[in-house]
């Protein structure tokens, strides 16, 4: 494990938050072993966490778009971006959930180090993903003259986005199925 790795930045954020109980811990034998399996268990919490963070924060930029709306009293777009905000809330309750997580995937076998850091990549490729999808969610400034076609194709676009981001979400386990 490098140290650059995703993993060994969030197992390290771990080690962080448990202090001096874990690592006086680690130093016995089968308590040191136990730990280690389970820091991985803990730093897939913590980017879970992390990811769950990001997307609730999409929310916000979605509800102004919104307020603008009916602001402007535009009745032809109030209520055009509702469907982005279930989605959005369906994701993070997926991420949160622990069938996404170690704790409901991994309950049935144990995993290699190997299939945990490629998990903590993939984790931080959906980090990256979710950073991404912040940045569009912030860009359009529609003026109170926008057009329904324009706001809709934004809404689909952005909604097509978002799918990606679920399939991504769900091939996450392929990483232990090997596909």
């Amino acid at each position: 494990m490098t140290s650059n790795s995703p993993i060994s930045q969030y197992v390290s954020r771990f080690k962080a938050e448990k202090g001096k109980i874990l690592s006086f811990l680690s130093a016995f034998p089968f308590y040191g072993e136990v730990l280690k399996n389970h820091q991985y268990y803990e730093a897939d919490r913590v980017a879970r966490n992390e990811l769950s963070k990001k997307l609730d924060s999409l929310k916000e930029p979605i509800r102004r778009i919104e307020e603008n709306f009916v602001r402007e009293r535009r009745m032809d777009l109030i209520g055009s971006t509702e469907v982005l905000l279930s989605i959005i809330e369906r994701l993070k309750n997926e991420i949160i959930g622990a069938s996404y997580g170690l704790n409901g995937l991994g309950a049935g076998f144990k995993a290699t180090e190997s299939e945990l850091e490629a998990l903590a990549e993939w984790d931080y490729s959906l980090i990256h993903h979710a950073d991404e999808l912040s940045t569009k969610v912030k860009s359009p400034n529609f003026p109170p003259e926008v057009s329904v076609d324009t706001v809709r194709d934004w809404v689909s676009k952005f909604r097509s986005e978002l799918d990606e981001f679920d399939s991504a979400l769900k091939s996450r386990k392929d990483v232990f199925l090997k596909r």
